[in-house]
């Protein structure tokens, strides 16, 4: 079977024939439909240093989808040609973070107050994942998919529950104004998201560069774009709100000034939810947080919870989750996707078999 292998931690992929996975006990056999690029597959690609947890080689692809094609154990018979999406954390189910359901923090029972990739984060990390013709998957991470889903919004679902993870994690409410920063991948999967909320402002950030991204953000509901390279964002903000300033901020970019102007666009008692991962540390303004009471919160991951809400908000018909797909290629032609993502011309690349 094909499959796109990162063999090293250098720069690329490889598109290389491989044995077709063999099934461990209570795994399952789904062959690939639709897999999605995803900003953590382009910095693999780009080159490994801030993946140095990731084990190589490595079949990519942590947001894909198909069908149950082969069982190793007659309890599982009922997956059998099964539409499914896969949920890429297999979590130990013992340790604390588990017990209180946050199976994404998952760190199998060792270094709970590291504050690193989990441990439960599998395929396509530290397991084969989805970039291949077939995939060998736990029996309970692959999730039934209703037959209104298209494979090319199954294969990005893990992708749109981050965005869910990070309404799950902030106090929303209809009428609310909301800021997204960046209108990348995620950052435009969240304004899909928030657009049936009743938000009374949905504001995106981004620069002149992101013109098509933040164009595609006013067709997926949001109601005012700011280019952040071309005018102080916090002050249209404060023009766009009467001086007011938004109740949630959801930063996706993980830039420093971004992060900083999140806590500056926000309304006293508002909160800022830190999506993005930052090339490194970034220092807030503590004073202006403890005097605003400005709550801050980071969002990683999905769980089960996150990914099966996911699934029922893209079957609902309600979020144009379908506008976020900008590029199809075959598996053979996946470095021209990563080329795309790589260079920002591409929202979500959807890789296929054939």
């Amino acid at each position: 079977m094909k499959a796109i292998i990162k063999n090293d931690r250098g720069f690329g992929v490889k598109i290389e024939d491989v044995d077709t996975p063999e099934l461990k006990q209570d795994e399952v056999l789904v062959k690939v439909s639709a897999a999605s690029i995803c900003g953590s597959d382009l910095h693999m690609y780009e080159g490994m240093d801030a993946y140095s947890w990731v084990d190589t080689p490595v079949i990519l692809g942590h947001e894909f989808t198909g069908e149950v094609v082969e069982v190793n154990n007659s309890g599982h018979e009922y997956l059998m040609n099964k539409r499914v999406v896969i949920n890429p954390y297999i979590p130990c189910g013992e340790c604390n973070n588990c017990q209180k359901g946050n199976t994404n923090l998952c760190d199998h029972g060792q270094g709970a107050m590291d504050k690193v990739a989990a441990k439960s984060l599998r395929y396509g990390f530290r397991e084969d994942g989805g970039m291949a013709e077939y995939a060998a998957v736990y029996y309970k991470n692959v999730l039934e998919l209703p037959d209104n889903i298209t494979d090319e919004v199954a294969g990005m679902l893990e992708a749109l529950g981050i965005g869910v993870r990070g309404l799950e994690r902030a106090d929303i409410l209809p009428g609310n104004t909301a800021v997204v920063i960046g209108p990348g991948p995620i950052g435009l999967s969240m304004v899909a998201s928030l657009s049936n909320y009743g938000l009374d402002k949905l504001i995106v950030t981004g620069l002149r560069k992101d013109q098509k991204r933040l164009e595609l953000a006013l067709e997926l509901g949001a109601t005012d774009v700011v280019y952040a390279d071309e005018q102080d964002p916090i002050e249209l903000v404060r023009v766009l709100t009467n001086e007011e300033g938004v109740d949630n901020v959801f930063e996706t970019s993980g830039f420093h000034q971004s992060l900083v102007d999140g806590v500056r666009m926000c309304s006293k008692g508002a909160e800022l939810l830190l999506i993005g991962i930052a090339p490194e540390d970034t220092t807030l303004s503590s004073n202006e947080i403890v005097r605003g009471e400005i709550t801050v919160k980071g969002v990683y991951g999905v769980t089960e919870k996150t990914m099966k809400r996911t699934i029922s908000m893209a079957a609902s018909g309600k979020y144009p989750y379908n506008k976020l797909v900008s590029h199809m290629f075959k598996f053979e032609d996946a470095v021209e996707g990563f080329q795309a993502g790589l260079n920002k011309e591409a929202v979500k690349v959807i890789l296929k078999p054939e």
